[in-house]
């Protein structure tokens, strides 16, 4: 099934909390969220989504993700450097870790999209419906 891609607009009120826009730099304006949307759309797998509306929640998610990597990466500039997943922070006496799945670690496109909290919300959403599902049935060989 082909669904409609969302607007800007749609992200916007979407996402009315999260995010400055405006038409400064110092805010997210239409040319960053299309840049964002433009990816988004080549990345998103529609058949992964019963609904419009499921796919809709799905692409404002993974769209949110390529926006704050796109935003990040644009303030460290040509010189920018991007961290992998890490388990481990420390600054002075104050440490934090977690754990995080190897079934996530282990797969470049799911600890990529895991490096943001809106990739994290997204490969939530979409995690049950890639690890499969297993149904028994009756049913024989002809011998």
């Amino acid at each position: 099934m082909a669904y409609i891609i969302p607007s800007i607009e749609d992200f916007k009120l979407y996402f009315t909390r999260d995010f400055v826009y405006g038409v400064t730099v110092d805010t997210v304006n239409d040319a960053d969220l299309t840049k964002a949307r433009d990816i988004a759309i080549c990345q998103i797998n529609e058949a992964l989504f019963k609904t419009q509306g499921y796919f809709d929640i799905g692409f404002y998610y993974l769209m949110a993700h390529f926006l704050v990597t796109d935003l990040t990466a644009s303030t460290q500039g040509s010189s920018g450097k991007s961290s992998w997943m890490s388990n481990s922070h420390s600054v002075g006496s104050v440490s934090e870790s977690y754990s995080i799945p190897s079934s996530i670690t282990d797969n470049a496109y799911y600890s990529m999209i895991a490096m943001t909290s809106y990739g994290q919300k997204y490969l939530m959403l979409i995690y049950p419906l890639l690890v499969g599902q297993v149904f028994t049935s009756k049913g024989g060989t002809r011998a």
